[in-house]
């Protein structure tokens, strides 16, 4: 069927986004108004998408090499039973995710005070109008058919329906879904996700506030040389840490707190109670219930800490699928380790702790001369 599409002058994009000062960050970006079916396919081959997951506010799409984060907003129809994100709310995690983008290496200056590769890199961002391509419906039903989709079908939404699409790296696999080999693994999704979130803070207040592990993405280098590390730059010293093979990315930035320089932007949690309400032990809720403790309900703030009680989850995880290839020394030195991660203020304090010290080196250090585990 053939599709229509408008593309839409920039500065009447920004001028409906509202946010005109926070809007001169992308206003280089082709901000454009086409269909769903046109962004998807222009990244992909056909037969090649894929659903790969979903959250209250939008689906998830491997379309060939990279993977699109669709979210509807500024409609009037409920989202899962959720009112829409406004124009405002989204260009916010546009911003933060180019601000995070501006922590890689090679994005901007050569010489940066933090750096890192640990979010997952965001390729392109489109404004989309119109319905769901049949393509996308099917990936969408086979999803449903074999988890079960806890949202509403995408044909329900209006013809005139927006969308942000956010085109991001393919990071992997998420930690739900992922099964670490070793303790050695284990070790390297700890250190670089602290590593990350330590640089991250240093650079741009950042805290991620909802860091489950279906928000965390692995991949694995599948040849036998395991030696491989990965490098970063915390407060001007140039580190690497092993990394054994393993990959890490932390996506999914929808309740982050980021100061850009120009603006802090958050998420009020204290309008949304419901967050808090979970089921009293299961780790994710109680991990919500101690930012609410960590903030005061002062969502704007800094408050480093909060990274600090996402690691301790990240810890209880890596215990709870009980890996079987873990020994009851690894046991001890985990349960030990997520124990003093309680006296820590931030990610950049708990990147200190002993549990890292034969992981982490300076950069100039070769790999060869890195301590054996």
């Amino acid at each position: 069927m053939e599709q229509n599409y408008v593309v839409l002058d920039l500065s009447a994009i920004l001028e409906r986004w509202k946010i005109s000062k926070l809007a001169n960050f992308v206003a280089s970006k082709p901000f454009l108004c086409i269909s769903l079916n046109e962004d998807v396919h222009g990244n992909s081959t056909p037969g090649s998408i894929v659903k790969l997951g979903e959250g209250t506010f939008g689906e998830a799409f491997r379309a060939g090499s990279t993977v699109c984060k669709v979210v509807p907003f500024d409609g009037t129809s409920l989202v899962n039973g959720e009112t829409q994100k406004k124009a405002e709310e989204v260009l916010e995690e546009v911003l933060l995710c180019l601000t995070l983008n501006n922590l890689r290496a090679d994005r901007g200056d050569n010489v940066k005070e933090n750096s890192c590769h640990g979010f997952i890199e965001t390729k392109d961002f489109w404004v989309c109008q119109g319905p769901y391509d049949p393509s996308l419906i099917c990936a969408w039903e086979d999803w449903d058919a074999k988890w079960g989709s806890e949202n509403d079908h995408p044909n329900e939404f209006s013809n005139e329906q927006c969308y942000i699409v956010f085109v991001q790296a393919d990071g992997g696999r998420d930690l739900e879904k992922f099964a670490l080999l070793d303790y050695n693994e284990a070790c390297s999704l700890l250190v670089q996700v602290t590593a990350s979130l330590a640089v991250a803070e240093s650079a741009c207040e950042f805290e991620h506030r909802d860091l489950h592990w279906g928000n965390i993405l692995l991949d694995r280098d599948e040849t036998q040389n395991k030696n491989h590390t990965m490098s970063f730059t915390l407060q001007g010293k140039k580190m690497c840490t092993r990394t054994f093979g393993l990959e890490v990315s932390i996506i999914d930035f929808t309740l982050s707190r980021i100061n850009t320089g120009d603006a802090i932007l958050f998420l009020d949690l204290s309008v949304d109670p419901a967050l808090f309400d979970g089921p009293k032990g299961d780790k994710q809720a109680e991990t919500y219930r101690k930012m609410k403790q960590i903030t005061k309900d002062y969502w704007e703030g800094s408050f480093p800490k909060t990274n600090v009680v996402w690691l301790i989850y990240l810890v209880d995880i890596v215990l709870q699928k009980r890996y079987s290839t873990f020994t009851s020394k690894d046991d001890r030195e985990l349960r030990a380790f997520k124990k003093r991660l309680a006296k820590y203020d931030s990610a950049r304090d708990c990147l200190t702790d002993s549990f890292f010290s034969d992981l982490l080196s300076d950069e100039d250090m070769q790999p060869s001369a890195l301590p054996l585990m």
